[in-house]
């Protein structure tokens, strides 16, 4: 990976960026009332800022707010979609570690796209590359000192 691609995936700590609970019923159209009560119940749960008694809530919080609003809207009661909402949740943070412990680097050109996964555990000289191609995704192993 080159300094440029280092640089455009340079890890943002989103954990760090934190919201009122005013923010997160703006931006997730969830009234206040809604989240307080969500939370009273365990389904999501904010943090208390010292010297405050304003709650504030996580990047990844909005995002679980999110995820039972849309389950609600697909017709799940609030228990099924905060279970939902916490099943996505983890599927997104097993995908985020595989990831970033996997990423070597990324190339676009003209659409087309190549991503370096890393060494290929049978073979550890070779690297495994996905590429996208027509918007279709296949594989293959390139030896990266050639």
């Amino acid at each position: 990976m080159n300094e440029e691609q280092r640089a455009l995936l340079k890890n943002v700590p989103i954990e760090n960026l934190i919201f009122g609970i005013g923010d997160v019923a703006s931006a997730t159209g969830v009234s206040q009332s809604q989240i307080r009560y969500w939370e009273s119940k365990g389904y999501i749960s904010s943090e208390v800022v010292k010297g405050s008694k304003n709650r504030k809530f996580s990047y990844k919080t909005v995002i679980k707010v999110q995820h039972i609003k849309v389950f609600l809207d697909d017709g799940y009661t609030l228990v099924g979609a905060a279970k939902q909402a916490q099943k996505r949740d983890e599927y997104f943070d097993t995908l985020r570690t595989f990831f970033e412990s996997r990423f070597e680097g990324l190339e676009i050109n003209d659409g087309e796209a190549e991503i370096d996964m890393g060494t290929f555990d049978p073979e550890p000289r070779k690297h495994l590359i996905a590429q996208r191609i027509d918007n279709k995704w296949q594989f293959k192993l390139i030896d990266p000192m050639n």
